[in-house]
């Protein structure tokens, strides 16, 4: 009864949010973005250690970006310490806003893009990726109310690599427009 009550408030924040947030919208690609978050579901073992190559890659290939990661875990998946900072619905406060030292210090940055994998359309996942101020987001297929600037179509049977490399793929076709003066 009390989780109902919790995720209905929650609900109605992620609404709010979506409605009142303003954000400097830029377009953004993986090598124009100076520092990138990354926010996912890391329910599975398997995405984690996906995630965790990735992160390890993307670090040594981009060594000069900030890379923030956040996961969420399910409360009956729960794992210790894991590699990167995480929030658990345990977080989510009775004002419907998730709190925590973990979200507060991935909401404190401001990256230039945000890459949210949500497969199971999470409440949590989406209210942090709405409460984000990123200048870009780009997310899996949600259920309204969003606020990714691009959707990568994400087929339930795919992981996060095949969402990752999607996401890559139509971020290396963005070319902002002020690197068009530029040239």
């Amino acid at each position: 009864m009390l989780d109902r009550l919790r995720m209905a408030l929650l609900r109605r924040s992620l609404r709010q949010l979506v409605e009142r947030t303003k954000r400097r919208r830029r377009p953004h690609t993986l090598d124009t973005a100076r520092s990138v978050a990354l926010l996912f579901d890391a329910s599975e073992e398997e995405t984690r250690k996906i995630v965790a190559l990735w992160a390890e890659g993307f670090t040594e290939r981009e060594h000069r970006k900030r890379l923030h990661v956040l996961a969420f875990v399910d409360d009956a998946h729960t794992v210790g310490q894991s590699r990167f900072p995480q929030f658990t619905t345990q977080d989510l406060g009775w004002r419907g806003q998730l709190e925590g030292p973990a979200v507060e210090h991935f909401l404190a940055e401001t990256p230039d893009l945000l890459l949210c994998f949500n497969p199971r359309q999470l409440l949590p996942i989406q209210w942090v990726a709405a409460a984000s101020k990123a200048a870009m987001k780009v997310g899996n297929t949600n259920e309204p109310p969003h606020d990714f600037d691009v959707v990568v179509e994400t087929p339930l049977d795919k992981d996060i690599q095949f969402f990752l490399r999607e996401a890559t793929h139509y971020l290396s076709k963005i070319v902002p427009v002020y690197h068009e003066q530029a040239v």
